[in-house]
């Protein structure tokens, strides 16, 4: 018997939040198991794979084992672009703690101006990869990129991503209870919901597939960094196909 009215609203309020706190207990688990620095990358993609089935409003998903089954299938992968990242965000840390080193004015200038592109580049990176990670197959070097331009080209959507993280981080900090039982899956949720539309926003207004425009993005991104844009570097085996028909995950 489907139950209607106030009951009913209690009753699927508490099933979202049986199953976002089985979720974010997942993550913790696996996280352990995986040696915490080996595992929080694969059960990140986990988790937000799970949200984005949720997103797409597929029903009776088998949390545990489609958990599992992502996490042992991208445990390397997944591994492989955490490293990578972590590595990006070292470089970074280390050229800050260099600035104050540099005695000339202008280059200091210049510097600062230079590193802080490129953590507001790295921000974008960490909020949009996983993400994309989950909800597109594709080569290694290519999520970096299409985290990138992807959020580049939905800023109000990238900003509006950061204000619902602020927002949730002050939930939380109101009822600390809830930190241990929901952080990372409402978390997970947000980015997901958030990205998930952002993706479909860009295949909408994108006539000759998303591919052509992330390709002419960064084209003017290198010009407006280089000074010039190369137009010979363009992929003619993925020109003008659409990513949401050529690599979106099932």
């Amino acid at each position: 018997m489907q139950m209607s009215g106030a009951m009913g609203g209690l009753f699927r309020f508490s099933e979202w939040a049986m199953k976002l706190a089985y979720l974010n207990f997942l993550w913790i688990l696996f996280t352990i198991l995986g040696l915490g620095i080996f595992g929080v990358m694969p059960a990140t993609v986990a988790t937000f794979t799970i949200a984005r089935k949720w997103l797409k409003q597929e029903e009776d998903v088998q949390i545990g084992k489609t958990f599992f089954s992502t996490y042992k299938k991208e445990f390397i992968k997944s591994n492989g672009i955490g490293f990578i990242l972590a590595i990006i965000g070292m470089i970074l840390y280390v050229n800050y703690q260099y600035i104050n080193v540099i005695e000339n004015p202008f280059l200091h200038i210049l510097i600062v101006s230079f590193i802080f592109m490129m953590s507001i580049f790295y921000m974008i990176l960490l909020l949009y990869i996983v993400p994309v990670y989950a909800h597109f197959e594709l080569k290694l070097s290519q999520y970096f990129k299409y985290a990138l331009m992807i959020g580049i080209m939905n800023i109000p959507l990238t900003i509006l991503m950061i204000l619902s993280i602020y927002l949730l981080y002050l939930f939380l900090m109101f009822i600390p209870g809830l930190i241990p039982l929901f952080v990372v899956s409402m978390l997970a949720l947000v980015i997901m919901g958030i990205s998930y539309y952002a993706f479909l926003r860009i295949e909408k207004q994108t006539s000759g597939g998303l591919i052509p425009l992330v390709i002419k993005g960064l084209r003017q991104l290198a010009a407006s960094l280089a000074g010039k844009a190369n137009s010979n570097n363009v992929n003619p085996s993925i020109k003008g196909e659409s990513l949401l028909e050529r690599g979106e995950r099932g």
